[in-house]
């Protein structure tokens, strides 16, 4: 207890630390007195003027936001540093003091807190382990006594242009472009030179490898280190950012971005095929697509017109915009069973929204999920009125078990498949005027068969008998009254057997439901999509019943996202649905009205087989009930094909809600729509037996009318024959459409969907209702635009903006530089570091804007073109320890190749490389059993698809591919913007033993085989490898090598033999095993050489 006393006191005086004044506990110096030595010394080596955001706003970003910052909830005794007005302002707990005096940090509580030697006065706590070092106090006391001038965050102001600096040239890289005369500029003050330009060989290879993806040939080569014109780099520069593989590299870099992948994620982690996104990146890129444009399309392409300006006449989006949306629909999306389908919708939103940030203004959204963001002006209230933007598709939680993609989808028929389509449409088109008709006919035949009395025959029927498939009358037990060898069973929810419960009632014996058991009516209820159908029954609802299924034909209610039909009650209202992939690839229909409870009504649900909402009908007790159509897009079949197909199910559904306490009594399924008077007959509000009676002279217009509709519906044969004909045309197109591939796209709900701030972030617990809007501190949004994706992709893209041109312009700078101009890509909020350069990176940023008009091809040319980045990357020992870094760029980059340019390296240096651009990932060779994990086996390509381009390796986000994933390429489960950098022992090991890197040298290997020089045999292939000559030290090595390998493999020809058996390339037999295995050894030593593996 006395622990507890001392802990309560002790949190107490923390959390008001503001109101103790600093004579009460240790002192520190006053005025005019010295500070510590170590704070003294480090004042004294200050700049003369600190700028607030370059040398302050870190230090309080790092130490002091957290408990004083932009977080509300967080702020310790209500004190923000962020703001002037709040730091020169009396402290909310003690307004006789104020936390910053500009002029006097004598008089300002922080300082004197952060001079303090007391745990129980300092600042920051220690229990906070933050600490301030002397240059970190000497920093803070130095501005608050030069005023404490504050400064708007530098990311959130619009870039300035300033003037280019103007420089006297250097004699070994003299400048070519603005960049160079910022960077040279800069080295000057710092007392540098810059490098002179790399050799020609190694900066095509360089070049090559950054707008390629893929090192230069020899031919190339060759052909740049003869061009002795004044252009001959420009012209390189002009080939490659030509290049299809141009597109690939872009896209490469792109895909992490997007969180690209070729699984859903989670636990069971399935395929899926969302090449058609990732070619349309290819696309965009090799076409040049204003990045503006590119932004727009992704965001909000299902929401544009046409295919060049933002609002053209054009009255619907391009295929190609409707597939850039996937952009919105790359993240992880989860199948496992038994998971809040609300919650999981939530998160899918929250995806997006945090993607957002981080691809397109480097800002942390997500740490405003649950509470105001601690460093940047992002409030819980921004963030949530940024998710109400893309928290309006209608979309599962749960996905589909089977491989059905989750919709809101596109079709994506070939050519061929586009051409059947249209002529199997037209077919049925035609086959429409033919039924029409034949009901003109028919009327006609209906006359005579009412004047024939025949329709008296109809006198006895109760229940209609014409396409009658199933009748249950629950007297006995799930019989089928139609044909009795049809036994329904019932179940339970996971598909074990159960017992049937009857109760007597004044109806007869029916059905008792308990919500959790259902009855299988085994084959009966099985249509497709094309087939018309009824099904009825009576039912009782109790009190208490709020949701659950009252029939259905499918497997499972989320589980299989609802493929089949059903009548189930949500929210008081009857909804009818026909679905191939529920929610958004069907047919729903909600009833307006509440259901009547503790009485019995007659349901009877018919559907004509169109495929449209309007052949979708509800009846209550005989009446059609008005509905509202939710979804009218059924554009695949309803049943399942890989798979025993499920009938209709009574009650309850696997892992959904069921009937519970509810009773049914006298279903019925018949093979063709009802009529209204038959319904009537069903719910016994009208009969046969009177209209019988009546001879023909005494029908009324509306008997006649009742009688012809029966006649047509049932009774006349040329009528029957051509809807038949109608139904086997549709049929054959359902089954066409069946093979047509799909791609997730957006598609914006009809109604708004309400959107409530999180609190904690939590999908249960809603606070205010928000609305689509931006932070102020960024942006406001402007009032001419509309408040939907496409308004916001608008926003981003505004000549105001502050955050997308900067951002843009340094992602592409550090996939040339190594580095970013902003180290922290990812962030240019508070936490980020400062840009190296910040002018320049201003003044790329409204150039690449303005001038540039979004031209990326154009930004990328100045930026390769630029002396900086021609400079060679070679450093001395006085320059490594002055820049380790390279951030002031006084040489070129030198970085390790890409995951994806290892492998590429290799295979086309070989001449293995499959240069197909485009089309679905493939699967490389890769250790067994990695993929039984998610019960999945995996199988490498068995043609040359093997040796694709690694852009179109299999991502599976649970295993990635561990050749690819060594050398850190991610698993894409989220946004990423900036890669690490890893060294390890394990990747020597991949590129020494792995097969495609094996396969690659012995491929090699052979083309030495097949040269009788071997020194040129050797050179030939370090050049291949590395771009570059060796040099006489590393060609002797080498020679050397390959006469030891090659003695050894004479020697030991099964050793020979093992190594040649790598892949799926056989040597020739016509050289030698033990020379071509020597070759491989050679191959495999340069390609594991630091020339070959780092872009110099």
């Amino acid at each position: 207890m006395i622990r507890y006393i001392l802990f309560v006191l002790t949190s107490t005086s923390l959390s008001f630390w503001w109101l103790q004044s600093p004579t009460e506990r240790v002192r520190v110096p006053a005025d005019g007195v010295k500070l510590p030595a170590d704070v003294s010394a480090a004042y004294d080596k200050l700049p003369a003027q600190l700028d607030y955001n370059q040398h302050v706003k870190p230090i309080l970003s790092d130490k002091c936001f957290a408990c004083h910052g932009p977080d509300k909830a967080k702020q310790k005794a209500g004190l923000r540093l962020d703001r002037a007005q709040a730091a020169f302002g009396p402290l909310p707990e003690n307004p006789g003091k104020v936390a910053i005096k500009p002029g006097s940090w004598q008089k300002s509580e922080a300082a004197l807190r952060i001079l303090s030697g007391d745990p129980d006065y300092q600042m920051p706590t220690p229990k906070s382990h933050l600490s301030l070092s002397a240059v970190e106090k000497a920093t803070l006391l130095k501005w608050i006594k030069d005023g404490a001038v504050y400064k708007p965050h530098w990311a959130f102001v619009k870039p300035d242009r300033k003037a280019v600096p103007t420089i006297s040239q250097p004699t070994a890289s003299p400048a070519v472009n603005e960049i160079d005369q910022f960077i040279f500029s800069r080295l000057a003050r710092e007392k540098l030179a810059p490098s002179p330009e790399a050799p020609k060989e190694l900066l095509l290879r360089r070049l090559s490898l950054d707008l390629t993806g893929l090192p230069p040939t020899l031919a190339e080569l060759d052909a740049f280190v003869n061009d002795a014109s004044p252009n001959a780099y420009e012209k390189q520069v002009d080939r490659l950012l030509g290049s299809p593989h141009y597109g690939e590299k872009m896209a490469t870099d792109w895909l992490d971005l997007a969180r690209f992948a070729d699984s859903h994620g989670y636990t069971v982690d399935r395929l899926r095929d969302m090449s058609p996104y990732r070619d349309w990146v290819i696309r965009a890129f090799n076409q040049n697509m204003p990045y503006r444009t590119f932004i727009h399309h992704q965001l909000a392409g299902d929401l544009m017109k046409g295919d060049t300006a933002l609002r053209p006449a054009s009255s619907s989006p391009t295929r190609d915009m409707m597939i850039a949306t996937a952009f919105n629909r790359l993240h992880p999306q989860n199948m496992e069973g038994g998971i809040v389908e609300e919650e999981f919708q939530t998160e899918y939103v929250m995806d997006r929204t945090n993607t957002l940030g981080d691809a397109f203004m480097a800002i942390s959204l997500g740490c405003a999920r649950c509470h105001d963001h601690k460093y940047d002006p992002i409030s819980q209230k921004n963030y949530y009125e940024l998710y109400s933007f893309f928290n309006n598709v209608r979309e599962a939680g749960q996905i589909s078990w089977n491989d059905d993609l989750p919709t809101p989808t596109m079709l994506l028929p070939t050519e061929r498949q586009d051409e059947l389509i249209r002529f199997m449409k037209s077919k049925i088109s035609e086959q429409q005027s033919t039924v029409a008709q034949a009901e003109t006919s028919a009327k006609t035949a209906a006359g005579q068969w009412i004047a024939a009395r025949a329709y008296q025959k109809l006198a006895p029927q109760t229940v209609p008998q014409q396409g009658l498939q199933g009748f249950y009358t629950f007297d006995d037990s799930l019989t089928n009254r139609v044909n009795p060898k049809q036994k329904g069973v019932m179940k339970r929810d996971a598909g074990d057997p159960d017992k049937p419960v009857f109760e007597r009632t004044n109806r007869g014996q029916v059905l008792l439901l308990n919500g959790d058991a259902y009855a299988d009516l085994k084959d009966v209820g099985v249509f497709r999509q094309s087939d018309p159908f009824s099904v009825g029954l009576w039912a009782w609802f109790p009190r208490s019943f709020r949701e659950g299924v009252i029939f259905h034909k499918g497997n499972a209610e989320r589980l299989y996202n609802f493929k089949g039909y059903h009548l189930l009650l949500k929210n008081n209202r009857l909804e009818i649905s026909l679905a191939h992939t529920a929610p958004s690839n069907a047919i729903t229909r909600q009833s307006q009205g509440p259901i009547p409870r503790e009485t019995w009504v007659q349901l009877t649900m018919t559907y004509d087989g169109s495929s449209k909402a309007d052949g979708l009908r509800l009846y209550l007790d005989g009446t059609e009930l008005p509905m509202i159509t939710v979804v009218d897009q059924l554009q695949k079949d309803i049943i399942f094909f890989e798979q025993k197909e499920p009938a209709l199910q009574l009650g309850g559904w696997w892992r959904g809600l069921g009937f519970k306490g509810g009773k049914v009594d006298d279903v019925v399924v018949y093979d063709r729509p009802l009529t209204s008077f038959e319904i009537g007959v069903l719910a016994r509000k009208t009969n046969w037996a009177t209209l019988a009676a009546k001879a023909p002279a005494d029908l009324s217009e509306h008997d006649r009318s009742v009688l012809q509709a029966y006649y047509l519906s049932a009774e006349d044969a040329g009528l029957n024959a051509a809807r038949q004909e109608l139904r086997k045309r549709r049929t054959a197109l359902s089954d066409s459409m069946r093979h047509v591939a799909e791609i997730m796209v957006m598609q914006e709900m009809p109604t708004p969907k309400k959107t409530f701030l999180l609190q904690r972030g939590q999908y249960d617990m809603p606070g205010q209702e928000v609305f689509p809007n931006t932070p102020d501190a960024i942006l406001p949004f402007p009032a001419n635009r509309p408040k939907n994706r496409l308004g916001l992709a608008e926003w981003l893209t505004d000549a105001n903006h502050p955050l997308t041109a900067r951002v843009a312009v340094n992602r592409y700078w550090q996939n040339f530089f190594g580095t970013g101009l902003v180290k922290t890509a990812e962030d240019f909020g508070n936490q980020g570091e400062m840009p190296s350069h910040p002018e320049l990176l201003d003044w790329l940023a409204v150039t690449f804007q303005q001038d540039y008009n979004w031209d990326l091809k154009r930004l990328v040319k100045l930026m390769v073109m630029s002396a900086t980045y021609r400079q060679d990357s070679h450093t001395s020992p006085a320059l490594r320890e002055r820049d380790a870094e390279n951030r002031l760029l006084a040489r070129g980059p030198a970085t390790r190749l890409s995951a994806e340019m290892m492998r590429d390296n290799a295979l086309l240096a070989s001449g293995l490389l499959n240069p197909v651009i485009g089309g679905k990932s493939v699967k490389p060779y890769q250790p067994d059993g990695l993929w039984e994990i998610n019960s999945m086996t995996y199988k490498a390509e068995s043609t040359d698809a093997v040796y694709r381009r690694s852009l179109y390796v299999v991502v599976k986000r649970s295993v990635p591919n561990p050749t690819l994933a060594t050398f850190d390429a991610p698993a894409r489960n989220s946004c990423l913007v900036r890669r690490q950098r890893t060294n390890t022992p394990l990747q020597a090991l991949v590129t020494l033993n792995d097969p495609t890197f094996v396969e690659a040298a012995c491929v090699l290997g052979e083309h030495m085989a097949g040269q009788t020089d071997t020194e040129q045999a050797i050179t030939q292939a370090y050049r291949r490898l590395t771009g570059r000559r060796p040099l006489e030290r590393e060609l002797t090595l080498l020679t050397k090598l390959q006469q030891t390998e090659y003695e050894k493999f004479r020697t030991h020809p099964a050793k020979a033999a093992g190594w040649l058996k790598a892949g799926l390339h056989r040597p020739n037999g016509n050289l030698d095993p033990a020379l071509i295995a020597a070759n491989a050894v050679v191959a495999s030593t340069i390609m594991n050489s630091d020339a070959t593996l780092t872009k110099r």
